[in-house]
Protein backbone atom coordinates (compact mmCIF):
# COMPACT_ATOMS: atom_id res chain seq x y z
CA UNK A 1 0.00 0.00 0.00
CA UNK A 2 1.54 3.47 -0.58
CA UNK A 3 1.11 5.88 1.92
CA UNK A 4 2.78 8.95 3.46
CA UNK A 5 4.26 8.82 6.74
CA UNK A 6 1.82 10.07 9.39
CA UNK A 7 2.52 13.64 10.20
CA UNK A 8 4.30 13.99 6.32
CA UNK A 9 4.13 17.55 4.42
CA UNK A 10 1.59 18.26 2.02
CA UNK A 11 4.04 17.33 -0.79
CA UNK A 12 4.63 14.05 0.62
CA UNK A 13 0.55 13.14 0.47
CA UNK A 14 0.52 14.72 -2.87
CA UNK A 15 3.17 12.05 -3.76
CA UNK A 16 1.38 9.25 -2.23
CA UNK A 17 -1.88 10.05 -3.86
CA UNK A 18 -0.30 10.53 -7.32
CA UNK A 19 1.19 7.30 -6.80
CA UNK A 20 -1.95 5.50 -6.04
CA UNK A 21 -3.70 6.63 -9.28
CA UNK A 22 -1.01 5.98 -11.76
CA UNK A 23 -0.66 2.90 -10.05
CA UNK A 24 -5.05 2.19 -10.52
CA UNK A 25 -4.43 3.63 -14.01
CA UNK A 26 -1.98 0.98 -14.92
CA UNK A 27 -4.21 -1.94 -13.52
CA UNK A 28 -7.47 -0.99 -15.62
CA UNK A 29 -5.34 0.07 -18.64
CA UNK A 30 -3.84 -3.90 -18.20
CA UNK A 31 -7.09 -5.69 -17.91
CA UNK A 32 -8.51 -3.31 -20.68
CA UNK A 33 -5.40 -4.19 -22.95
CA UNK A 34 -6.56 -8.16 -21.98
CA UNK A 35 -9.99 -8.02 -23.40
CA UNK A 36 -8.19 -5.90 -26.08
CA UNK A 37 -6.37 -8.68 -27.13
CA UNK A 38 -9.02 -11.25 -27.04
CA UNK A 39 -11.55 -8.89 -29.19
CA UNK A 40 -8.59 -9.31 -31.83
CA UNK A 41 -8.41 -13.24 -31.55
CA UNK A 42 -11.82 -13.04 -32.79
CA UNK A 43 -11.92 -10.36 -35.78
CA UNK A 44 -11.57 -11.86 -39.22
CA UNK A 45 -8.55 -11.86 -41.28
CA UNK A 46 -7.33 -9.15 -43.59
CA UNK A 47 -6.68 -11.23 -46.17
CA UNK A 48 -8.34 -14.57 -47.58
CA UNK A 49 -7.35 -16.58 -50.40
CA UNK A 50 -10.08 -17.10 -53.41
CA UNK A 51 -8.68 -20.46 -54.03
CA UNK A 52 -5.29 -22.02 -52.12
CA UNK A 53 -2.92 -24.24 -53.30
CA UNK A 54 -0.24 -23.78 -55.93
CA UNK A 55 -0.17 -22.00 -59.01
CA UNK A 56 2.33 -23.89 -61.21
CA UNK A 57 3.38 -21.96 -64.50
CA UNK A 58 6.14 -20.99 -67.02
CA UNK A 59 6.73 -18.05 -68.36
CA UNK A 60 8.09 -17.82 -72.14
CA UNK A 61 7.81 -21.63 -72.67
CA UNK A 62 5.01 -22.73 -74.70
CA UNK A 63 2.86 -23.06 -72.67
CA UNK A 64 2.63 -27.14 -72.96
CA UNK A 65 2.08 -29.88 -70.17
CA UNK A 66 -0.91 -27.71 -69.38
CA UNK A 67 1.33 -25.11 -68.05
CA UNK A 68 0.37 -21.40 -67.78
CA UNK A 69 2.87 -18.55 -68.92
CA UNK A 70 1.47 -15.96 -66.24
CA UNK A 71 0.42 -17.06 -62.77
CA UNK A 72 -3.18 -16.01 -62.15
CA UNK A 73 -4.66 -15.13 -58.96
CA UNK A 74 -7.42 -13.14 -57.33
CA UNK A 75 -7.75 -11.90 -53.46
CA UNK A 76 -10.52 -11.12 -50.97
CA UNK A 77 -10.37 -8.49 -48.08
CA UNK A 78 -12.28 -8.67 -45.24
CA UNK A 79 -12.07 -4.90 -45.09
CA UNK A 80 -12.18 -1.81 -47.68
CA UNK A 81 -8.37 -0.38 -48.58
CA UNK A 82 -6.10 0.50 -51.14
CA UNK A 83 -3.54 -2.21 -51.39
CA UNK A 84 -0.17 -2.48 -53.24
CA UNK A 85 0.57 -6.22 -54.17
CA UNK A 86 3.54 -8.05 -54.87
CA UNK A 87 5.69 -10.75 -55.36
CA UNK A 88 8.12 -12.33 -53.03
CA UNK A 89 10.41 -14.77 -52.04
CA UNK A 90 9.81 -17.32 -49.11
CA UNK A 91 12.64 -15.23 -47.50
CA UNK A 92 10.65 -12.12 -47.62
CA UNK A 93 12.90 -10.04 -50.71
CA UNK A 94 10.89 -8.50 -53.01
CA UNK A 95 10.70 -9.86 -56.02
CA UNK A 96 7.92 -7.72 -58.22
CA UNK A 97 5.17 -5.49 -58.07
CA UNK A 98 2.36 -6.91 -59.27
CA UNK A 99 -0.27 -3.68 -58.70
CA UNK A 100 -0.27 -0.78 -56.63
CA UNK A 101 -3.11 1.82 -55.30
CA UNK A 102 -5.56 -0.94 -56.01
CA UNK A 103 -8.65 0.12 -54.23
CA UNK A 104 -11.02 -3.11 -52.85
CA UNK A 105 -13.82 -3.48 -51.34
CA UNK A 106 -14.83 -5.40 -48.15
CA UNK A 107 -15.36 -9.18 -48.75
CA UNK A 108 -15.19 -8.69 -52.19
CA UNK A 109 -12.86 -10.35 -55.27
CA UNK A 110 -10.19 -7.94 -56.53
CA UNK A 111 -10.13 -8.24 -60.32
CA UNK A 112 -7.90 -10.87 -61.89
CA UNK A 113 -4.34 -10.44 -60.92
CA UNK A 114 -1.08 -11.94 -63.23
CA UNK A 115 2.37 -12.16 -62.70
CA UNK A 116 4.39 -13.16 -65.63
CA UNK A 117 7.50 -14.19 -63.96
CA UNK A 118 9.48 -11.32 -64.38
CA UNK A 119 11.58 -9.40 -61.41
CA UNK A 120 10.88 -5.34 -61.12
CA UNK A 121 14.24 -5.21 -62.78
CA UNK A 122 12.51 -6.91 -66.52
CA UNK A 123 14.63 -10.19 -66.08
CA UNK A 124 13.05 -13.35 -65.56
CA UNK A 125 12.74 -14.79 -62.00
CA UNK A 126 14.58 -17.68 -61.23
CA UNK A 127 12.50 -20.97 -60.66
CA UNK A 128 11.36 -21.67 -57.44
CA UNK A 129 8.16 -20.49 -55.26
CA UNK A 130 7.39 -17.46 -54.68
CA UNK A 131 4.44 -15.54 -52.16
CA UNK A 132 2.10 -13.33 -52.84
CA UNK A 133 2.76 -10.07 -50.40
CA UNK A 134 -0.67 -7.71 -50.13
CA UNK A 135 0.13 -4.27 -48.00
CA UNK A 136 -2.92 -2.44 -46.83
CA UNK A 137 -2.60 1.07 -46.96
CA UNK A 138 -4.92 1.90 -44.68
CA UNK A 139 -4.88 -0.67 -41.91
CA UNK A 140 -0.29 -0.14 -42.48
CA UNK A 141 0.05 -4.08 -42.50
CA UNK A 142 1.28 -5.87 -44.72
CA UNK A 143 0.18 -9.79 -45.35
CA UNK A 144 1.13 -12.98 -47.43
CA UNK A 145 -1.21 -14.64 -48.99
CA UNK A 146 -2.69 -17.45 -46.46
CA UNK A 147 -2.02 -20.98 -48.26
CA UNK A 148 -1.09 -20.13 -51.81
CA UNK A 149 2.23 -20.10 -53.27
CA UNK A 150 3.26 -19.12 -57.21
CA UNK A 151 5.83 -22.01 -58.67
CA UNK A 152 7.34 -21.10 -61.47
CA UNK A 153 9.23 -23.88 -63.56
CA UNK A 154 12.44 -23.02 -65.62
CA UNK A 155 12.45 -23.36 -69.08
CA UNK A 156 13.43 -27.93 -69.14
CA UNK A 157 9.63 -27.65 -66.86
Amino acid sequence: MIRAAPGAPARELRAATLARVVLALLVVASVAALFYAQALKHEAPLLRPVKGGTDTFQPGGTGGHGLLRQAHFRVRTSVDDVLDISVITTAGRLVAVVKTGLRVRRYRETPPLHWDGRTSAGVLAAPGTYLVAVRFRRAGQTVTVPNFRLLLKGASG
